[in-house]
């Protein structure tokens, strides 16, 4: 019986190429999309999955501004943790990176050195490939390196035991190699290429204060009695324990300190999704959890549409079974019996259809991976892949097919033989139309988000950012052995013909550099409660750095070589703060949201005023004067407000130089280039523009469109795969009217209005419905962005999505349509 039923099967499907090769080419390309991204899915939420006992490992991040999160803490946290929760935390270790260079003989090679403590390797746990883990956290003069690291730093040779020299902005520390290692978890938040013990010893002592955030991060594995509620629960009362809280803040009347300091613990298998850090989240590859959800969607939406021709085209062509359903049941063929066997039909269609589809996934990944920045692969090894095949198979077949099996198994054999054919249900004609409408209705919502996606991408990339990014170059000499070169390449740019200004700095205008950030309230919010204490991103800068951007100017004035020292002065002798204190003030200029946040009434009001650091009355530390306020400037990152920034006087304290050209840029380049190696030697020449930089900035967003565009192309073509499915059915069952109203007079315009507007009404029922979803979950996503054009705009864009699905619809209908049409009455009147 199933030899039969298989024989049949496949009969039907060569009887019916064009439907057989529609319904497995829909069902194919939605299956590809979907195993794509289960890989993808499956990619995304492996990470930090392996490590032992991995569901207790908890990042310990202080809370600011009452909401906010960030991973950056004092180097005193983790130890008082430690001492406080004796018997909930089982492990613990800082996280400390820093930039600079491996420098072996005379090679180097661009790496970051990580700290940690003992328990680093407890936490993490890592195969050791050469070496000893152990051995490498005895001493802080000991590192370890990565497979990756150890290969570039050495090729073949044995690494254990060799000596290289670590360079940080010229200071340099020497290490020997103890250990090789890879970490047992592949997919991991962490990226570390090397790490060695973290001393603290090497903290000066204005580093081992709570107000001093200089550890990246910290880790703790708590104990398996551990209860995390009661461990959040008691943090207040350790933050009044153990802080000092003239050494945060200055508390007013009644405080304690734990109202306005807060920790707060995040798991570490959530950390690749919410890094808390604008720096990490931006980096290729790094987690979005909202995208995954979207693209997941997106991915069994097409697999839907894909299905949903499988039952729109099978019903339509149930009328030409009929009479095979009719036969079979007058010989004994029960309802059970015929179910089974279109059942399986569908199954077959659709394991056929999944073996396209991995040849699909085995074209398309490389594409999606190099796209999405990662390296996937299909798990061909996994046993549980070969469960999720199965499972997808039989969901798809048996969902697809069901109703389908249902329609064919119930025909009568008496209507069926009296009339010679069997009449098309009307609840099969609405549900095919309805189904119609749900793929087009799918379709044009995904054309209508990825219009709105584009043109919210040109709307930010064109806004004025607040300086002027045109013909600017930066030249980076951020490197132990160029970064003394800055003031002198300075002055060297500045006497070529075709530079119009230069300045120095320590970030360069699209955001690359130094991520500097200070806690500080105007001094006058000692009496003034309306001035409030904010985090501020702090920018050093040389005197030309606003002429050279081009930075408005709104109250106050530009740093000024005859008003401004490049370095802080001390206090005056009879100041009453002198007292012998190394406590300086600094020439500042503060933007326009810095202002606001401050509290100031107005950028007049802030021009002459004081800012502090938190804890000043107590610490040495510097003050800052605001000599002007200038616009917020945007660098490189639109997708959030402006951050609050003070542009301190320092060109001591640079590492990018920007200068402003004319003229051809080819030619400018090559200038800029020479005066480098005449001032630096042979070291490489870096640079980028500040246009180029930019646009790399919303690299994610642009990514985000093309697979969205993608889906959308998939979805309308499957779509129109179905469309043109029922249309070359209709016209095969209306041939001889077609004859008739041609022989009457008909025009092929007239037949071809006629029959295609059948079809287009289903999709203009869709525009309707696909409108409002889409603008509302487009609103949303225009959401993330604080300049976002106007949402009216979003009218024209559904109405040209709506016009496009149409004109495609048509297209695709009219064809054959016309083609049948067109053919001379005398074959249509002898049809059938």
């Amino acid at each position: 019986m199933l030899k039969n039923y298989f024989t049949t099967a496949i009969n039907n499907l060569l009887k019916n190429k064009l439907y057989s090769a529609i319904n497995i080419i829909g069902l194919a390309v939605g299956l590809a999309a979907c195993i794509i991204m289960s890989i993808y899915v499956q990619h995304e939420l492996s990470y930090d999955r392996q490590w032992e006992k991995g569901d207790l490992i908890y990042r310990i991040n202080r809370i600011y501004w009452g909401t906010n999160e960030t991973p950056y803490t004092s180097a005193l946290l983790l130890p008082a943790l430690k001492k406080y929760f004796p018997e909930d935390i089982e492990f613990g270790t800082r996280i400390d990176s820093y930039n600079g260079e491996i420098q072996i003989g005379d090679k180097r090679y661009p790496a970051f050195n990580t700290l940690v403590d003992e328990d680093f390797i407890k936490i993490f746990q890592a195969e050791v490939l050469k070496g000893s883990l152990k051995s490498t956290l005895q001493s802080p003069h000991n590192i370890a390196l990565s497979e990756q690291s150890a290969v570039q730093c050495f090729g073949d040779k044995d690494p254990i035991g060799e000596m290289i020299t670590f360079d940080y902005n010229g200071n340099k520390a020497q290490y020997q190699v103890t250990a090789v290692y890879r970490f047992i978890c592949s997919q991991t938040f962490l990226r570390i290429p090397c790490f060695s013990l973290l001393d603290d010893a090497r903290f000066p002592e204005n580093m081992r204060v709570w107000y001093n955030y200089s550890i990246d991060s910290n880790y703790v594995r708590l104990s398996e009695t551990a209860d995390i509620d009661k461990f959040v629960s008691r943090l207040p009362d350790f933050i009044d324990k153990t802080i000092d809280p003239y050494r945060v803040a200055d508390l007013k009347p009644g405080q304690k300190t734990s109202d306005v300091r807060a920790y707060s613990l995040q798991k570490m298998s959530d950390l690749h999704f919410n890094p808390l850090s604008m720096a990490l989240a931006n980096l290729p590859g790094a987690g979005n959890r909202t995208i995954v959800t979207v693209y997941t969607i997106v991915s069994v939406l097409v697999l839907i549409i894909g299905c949903i021709n499988f039952v729109i085209l099978t019903t339509a062509k149930a009328t030409q079974r009929a009479r095979e359903v009719a036969m079979r049941k007058v010989v004994g063929a029960r309802f059970k019996q015929l179910f089974i066997q279109f059942l399986g039909e569908s199954l077959l269609i659709t394991f056929m259809a999944f073996l396209v589809a991995v040849a699909i996934t085995e074209l398309a990944l490389p594409f999606f991976a190099t796209l999405m920045g990662l390296e996937l692969t299909v798990p061909y090894t996994l046993p549980e892949s070969y469960l999720f095949v199965l499972l997808l198979i039989a969901l798809v077949g048996i969902s697809g097919g069901l109703y389908p099996a249902f329609i064919l198994s119930r025909f009568s054999p008496a209507k069926v033989l009296k009339s010679n054919q069997a009449t098309d249900a009307v609840g099969s004609f609405k549900l095919r139309n309805v189904l119609v409408i749900f793929q087009f209705s799918a379709s044009i919502a995904l054309i209508i988000a990825t219009s709105v996606a584009f043109f919210q991408l040109l709307y930010v990339n064109k806004r004025d950012p607040g300086f002027n990014p045109e013909n600017l170059i930066v030249v980076d000499f951020n490197r132990p052995d160029t970064n003394r070169y800055g003031k002198t390449l300075h002055q060297e740019m500045l006497k070529l013909p075709e530079i119009t200004n230069a300045a120095l700095s320590s970030r360069d205008p699209s955001g690359v550099g130094l991520d500097a950030k200070w806690t500080l309230h105007p001094k006058k919010s000692d009496s003034d409660p309306q001035h409030q204490e904010i985090m501020v991103q702090e920018i050093d800068t040389g005197y030309d750095f606003f002429n050279t951007h081009k930075i408005p100017l709104l109250s106050g004035r530009y740093f000024s070589r005859e008003m401004d020292q490049p370095s802080p002065v001390p206090f005056p002798a009879g100041d009453a703060r002198n007292n012998n204190l190394p406590r300086m003030i600094h020439r500042v200029a503060i933007n326009l949201a810095a202002a606001r946040q401050f509290g100031f009434a107005s950028t007049d009001e802030a021009v002459g005023e004081i800012l502090v650091h938190e804890g000043h009355t107590q610490d040495i530390a510097p003050e800052y004067m605001i000599v002007g306020v200038v616009e917020d400037s945007q660098y490189g990152y639109l997708r959030i407000e402006p951050e609050p920034v003070m542009y301190r006087l320092m060109p001591d304290r640079t590492f990018y130089l920007t200068v402003r050209y004319k003229g051809d840029y080819q030619k400018v380049v090559k200038e800029v280039e020479r005066v480098w190696h005449e001032v630096v030697g042979d070291i490489p020449f870096r640079y980028f523009t500040v246009r180029q930089n930019m646009a790399t900035v919303y690299t994610r967003e642009v990514t985000e469109n093309t697979l969205l565009i993608a889906f959308a192309l998939l979805a309308v073509f499957i779509a129109c795969m179905g469309l043109f499915g029922m249309a070359a059915f209709t016209v095969d069952r209306r041939v001889k009217e077609i004859g008739v109203r041609k022989v009457m007079g008909a025009k092929v315009k007239d037949i071809v209005k006629l029959l295609g507007w059948n079809f287009l009404k289903p999709v203009l029922i869709a525009n309707i419905i696909a409108w409002p979803v889409a603008i509302y979950a487009m609103q949303s996503w225009l959401e993330r962005f604080p300049y976002r054009f106007h949402p009216l705009f979003m009218i024209p864009i559904c109405m040209g999505s709506g016009l496009i699905a149409l004109v495609i619809a048509w297209v695709t209908v009219s064809g054959n349509t016309t083609r049948v049409a067109r053919s001379k009455p005398i074959h249509a009147l002898r049809y059938e």
